[in-house]
């Protein structure tokens, strides 16, 4: 898979029990109270971090051409990427694992309860980059673009970057995310708020957001319905899910065939299902 801003290539791989227990682990670190308010900072602080782990456990990314492997480690590599690539290799993981077609459960107002399914090829065909015209990359800030404003005064520029992983994380661990992200992001030759705007109305067309609201309609009554995609809490359920039985697998093929737990954790996820269904099979003969 290739990411869509940075050019990089990623590869996928197959989970074994040591990636799963991570992120079964990962997952109960999360406190009652981040799961009782989903949409608070600390929680998506939290699933970010967990989403991070999982994605640099499973995913590899190559390193650009000037660093080599040795000093630049997989997780600062995506540290330093933008959400728009951290979550479309996200989805290029869910992808890879469970299949391209994702099908997600809501409840209309009418209370009926409705599936709604999605491609994510097709997902991250529409959030596609794209950089205004009055948008230049920086001649000696790699990374950095300038923003001339025909609006303002002549020869006005704003220099921005894009916003990182690293970013997200450090806004979101702040009283103020919003005030962060400017100053680590944006530097404006003017206080203008019409500098800041538009610097940042180019920031989401470069780097659009993966996780948006899916379109739908309730078959029962015909209202819309546009459940809100939280592509890191998306992914990070579907893991835990799928490793969600590993502990009575491992008991299971420890119990009939006498091996380590290392070596029951070592084997690939689909393995070790594979022989605690076995083993499942043959005591329900």
């Amino acid at each position: 898979m290739r990411l869509p801003i940075s050019g990089l290539e990623v590869t996928f791989r197959l989970p074994n029990g040591h990636d799963d227990l991570a992120i079964l682990e990962a997952g109960s670190g999360i406190s009652r109270n981040n799961r009782a308010d989903p949409r608070g900072r600390e929680s998506q602080a939290t699933t970010l971090e967990c989403a991070l782990d999982a994605l640099s456990r499973l995913a590899k990314v190559r390193p650009p051409a000037d660093e080599s492997s040795d000093a630049t480690t997989n997780e600062s590599i995506w540290l330093s990427l933008t959400i728009t690539d951290f979550e479309s290799a996200l989805l290029g993981l869910r992808s890879f694992l469970f299949g391209d077609t994702v099908r997600c459960i809501v409840r209309c107002v009418c209370t009926e309860r409705m599936e709604i399914d999605f491609s994510i090829a097709h997902l991250l065909r529409e959030a596609h980059p794209r950089a205004p015209r009055s948008v230049q990359p920086s001649i000696t800030r790699p990374g950095w673009f300038g923003l001339h404003h025909k609006q303002l005064q002549p020869g006005t520029l704003t220099i921005f970057r894009l916003p990182t992983v690293e970013d997200q994380l450090v806004s979101l661990r702040s009283p103020n995310p919003y005030e962060v992200l400017q100053e680590r992001c944006i530097e404006s030759g003017q206080p203008a708020r019409r500098a800041t705007a538009s610097a940042e109305h180019a920031m989401e067309s470069m780097s659009p957001t993966v996780s948006r609201p899916i379109d739908g309609v309730c078959a029962a009554c015909g209202a819309a319905l546009n459940p809100q995609l939280h592509v890191s809490s998306l992914v990070l359920d579907e893991l835990r899910a799928s490793a969600a039985s590993m502990h009575s697998e491992i008991h299971a093929i420890a119990a009939t065939y006498h091996w380590d737990e290392s070596a029951i954790l070592a084997m690939p996820q689909v393995r070790r299902m594979a022989y605690s269904d076995a083993i499942h099979q043959a005591g329900s003969q």
